[in-house]
């Protein structure tokens, strides 16, 4: 008899909401608690979590999704972004460490995952998937980079947890492609994410009366707003594949009003490589959608909206980057001056192509061995030199090549319009990293691979129900058991 040792869930909005709700009485009590007891507290909030995880990767699954924008965080190290500008500290010595709840509850997840695969020999060995290799080898360059910085002085020892961090992002997507075979499983995924991120876009609209930048959840004082708007610009595009897709007229409203709920904090991020990212995902969904009439009907609706609803901060934020008023440190392009901010990131390129790199042209500095900048590519390339550049682009151009064949594959209508609203989500974050470190950040990089997981696993039960559905070979016992498995 072949035992199982996933706990089933019959009723999952059930034990999400009661889990959610034990998750903030122990946060509130942890806050009210004397200091002496904190310790003990998240030591045994962590032995439930590995209990959690070691018991049911489904509910582990649902928690994380939960949790990644829904988690507060702690800086350690570092200092303000108002002492960088005021050039009280030097950039390099700005860099600290944020732990967030989630970190912990990944980290935790992964290495209970990893022990259950050690455990449980029939859990099956890691499948095989195009960004295999990319992702080993782009991670073992960003390793030995960083061990190579450190013991050359640049890296210090924070530099090892952000490179753990990435290790985190490959092992959830490992995680997921592994243990998920149904599809029933993948959509409740789905409902969730969509949950969540209606949740953080009412608790941006929330925001927007303090007339500051908006921000995700429990982001302290300072915010991220060109985070959450790299986030919103993922998860609209999930929303508006989803809509091209399904045809049931009552879930294309509460998917339009999901979407129109996520696009109000969205404008006001103010934001602009979110913007810029938002319209390569619309020109993507144009060129890729097969309901291109719908669609281009909603993007003419929409641009005879924009004079009426787009708010005068928007214009005002996209029109700033050349009407800002003369200051040191603007760079000047055609006789127009280029706002301090974007100038500081095009010098950013400059210093890495005339200075980082060629000194250390095939590794680099070491993940966090040069200055902090908001732009990914010169930051892999200063960090970990053409060879990481190199690898790094590899592995985003085999994500394209898995995106594009789900979107081609898949045959559920959620399933496949979340497949063309990733495809299209990360076309536009392709554009948002410009301006952004939009694959480093744990807010964005841990939804995006959640959803690459889901879709790759998506594609690997449609294959095996596939083959099972062939009359000759006659289906074997175990492949259905294997397939009924969780």
């Amino acid at each position: 008899m072949r035992l199982s040792y996933q706990i089933r869930i019959p009723f999952p909005p059930a034990v999400l909401i009661t889990s959610l709700l034990v998750a903030l009485l122990l946060y509130a009590a942890f806050l009210v608690a004397p200091e002496t007891i904190r310790i003990p507290a998240l030591v045994l909030a962590a032995l439930m979590i590995v209990i959690v995880a070691f018991s049911s990767v489904e509910l582990t699954l649902y928690l994380l999704i939960l949790s990644t924008l829904l988690s507060p965080e702690l800086d350690f190290g570092g200092v303000s972004a108002a002492q960088i500008a005021a050039k009280h500290v030097s950039t390099t010595a700005s860099r600290g460490f944020t732990l967030r709840l989630d970190d912990i509850l990944l980290s935790l997840t992964c290495l209970t995952w990893l022990f259950r695969m050690a455990v449980f020999k029939d859990l099956g060995t890691v499948r095989k998937t195009p960004i295999n290799k990319p992702i080993a080898w782009y991670w073992l360059a960003t390793a030995f980079a960083t061990l190579a910085g450190f013991y050359a002085g640049r890296v210090g020892a924070y530099g090892f947890f952000f490179v753990a961090k990435y290790l985190e992002y490959f092992v959830l997507f490992y995680m997921i492609v592994n243990q998920i075979h149904d599809e029933q499983s993948i959509r409740r995924y789905i409902k969730v994410m969509l949950f969540t991120c209606l949740v953080v876009s009412i608790v941006g609209i929330a925001q927007i009366p303090s007339g500051a930048r908006v921000s995700a959840p429990f982001e302290g004082s300072e915010g991220e707003p060109n985070t959450f708007g790299g986030y919103l610009v993922l998860m609209f595009s999930v929303v508006l594949g989803i809509f091209l897709h399904v045809q049931d007229q009552g879930r294309r409203l509460r998917l339009a009003l999901l979407g129109c709920a996520i696009l109000v904090p969205l404008a006001f991020t103010e934001s602009r490589s979110s913007y810029l990212a938002f319209m390569a995902s619309i020109a993507l969904f144009i060129l890729f959608a097969r309901q291109k009439r719908l669609l281009i009907t909603l993007c003419l609706v929409g641009l005879i909206l924009v004079p009426v609803v787009v708010p005068q901060n928007v214009v005002q934020r996209v029109m700033y980057t050349f009407t800002q008023a003369p200051e040191s440190g603007q760079i000047s392009v055609g006789g127009m001056h280029i706002d301090t901010s974007t100038s500081e990131r095009l010098r950013s390129w400059e210093r890495v192509l005339k200075r980082d790199f060629p000194r250390h042209p095939l590794l680099g500095v070491g993940v966090t061995g040069g200055e902090f900048m908001d732009a990914q590519y010169p930051r892999v390339l200063s960090e970990t030199g053409i060879i990481g550049l190199m690898l790094f682009l590899w592995f985003l151009q085999r994500i394209w090549v898995l995106l594009r064949r789900s979107y081609e594959r898949l045959q559920d209508p959620v399933i496949k319009g979340a497949a063309l609203g990733t495809l299209c989500g990360y076309g536009g974050l392709l554009f948002h990293a410009i301006g952004a470190n939009s694959f480093i950040i744990v807010r964005i990089m841990e939804p995006f691979m959640i959803l690459l997981g889901l879709l790759l696993a998506a594609m690997l039960v449609e294959q095996k129900d596939e083959s099972i559905s062939e009359p000759e070979p006659a289906p074997e016992t175990s492949g259905l058991q294997t397939a009924g498995t969780g």
